[in-house]
């Protein structure tokens, strides 16, 4: 079975993004690929979770994520496999050692997360043009709500480990409660951070669509505003951080946490790599 190696030189540089984004791109394809995660480095049980939620088991072809650093080893573990090396604009230097050691088994680089003004795209990696270039991102680089609630030390209601959800656009509630639903609206909340003691902002949120409603501070809730959160089912998430602190505490989280496959970020995924040329990754396979 054709296999591919994802590999990269440091943790958290998008493996599991770029694995799960090919083999998406495959299947559009025609080619049903399984997906692997090797080893058991940090997130390797939760990238297994995220495999398995895909009903990735079996395939024509093997996408193998391994864990960062050398590939080496895991070359000499699956003969014939090609890798795919992720780089990111941190690590433009590294990538290139890489490419040159692993040789003809290389079957492409991915650039994730690049800036928009920046020249890593064109870099030198050992003579190799970038099979996609995916851009900074911020709603693939979005903590799912399970990390979030974590660290913020929340109590959380309808965040259910089964069903990803990612935060999505994070906006901050204004001060005054009028017009609440308009500014929700207009810059298109999919989460709110609000007060604790503002209710008025807090069903102005719901109100307008919010997909998570984040309360700060140690004041309790008004039932009515309970009974609305039970009632549609939103994801909430209470704090007794306030509002910078939860701020802080959630922003530290963007591109720092494990991939989580919800809808939209799926979504995502198959625009960015739409152009990607995905089927010349097993070319060469053996």
């Amino acid at each position: 079975m054709p296999t591919l190696l994802v590999a990269a030189p440091t943790p958290l540089s998008g493996k599991t993004t770029v694995a799960v984004a090919c083999a998406r791109a495959l299947a559009k394809s025609g080619t049903n690929v399984s997906l692997e995660r090797a080893g058991d480095d940090a997130n390797a049980d939760s990238d297994r979770r995220v495999f398995s939620s895909l009903g990735s088991g079996s395939g024509d072809a093997k996408i193998i994520e391994i864990p960062a650093g050398d590939p080496s080893a895991a070359l000499g573990e699956h003969d014939g496999a090609r890798v795919l090396i992720v780089a990111t604009p941190e690590t433009v230097a590294e990538v290139s050692a890489i490419v040159r050691s692993v040789g003809e088994a290389l079957a492409g680089v991915v650039l994730n997360r690049a800036r928009p003004a920046g020249g890593e795209a064109g870099a030198d990696y050992g003579g190799v043009a970038p099979l996609a270039v995916v851009p900074e991102d911020r709603q693939l680089a979005a903590p799912g709500l399970d990390a979030v609630a974590e660290a913020l030390k929340a109590e959380a209601v309808n965040v259910a480990e089964n069903a990803p959800r990612s935060l999505g656009r994070l906006v901050i509630a204004s001060i005054a409660a009028d017009p609440g639903q308009d500014y929700f609206d207009r810059t298109r909340a999919e989460s709110v951070i609000v007060r604790s003691d503002k209710p008025d902002l807090q069903l102005a949120a719901i109100n307008a669509g919010a997909q998570c409603l984040i309360v700060t501070g140690d004041l309790p809730v008004l039932s009515y505003v309970k009974e609305r959160v039970a009632e549609d089912e939103t994801p909430f998430l209470s704090t007794k951080l306030d509002t910078k602190g939860a701020v802080e505490a959630v922003e530290a989280l963007y591109g720092a946490t494990a991939f989580s496959a919800d809808a939209d970020r799926l979504r995502r995924l198959d625009e960015l790599f739409a152009d990607a040329d995905v089927g010349s990754l097993f070319a060469s396979a053996g």
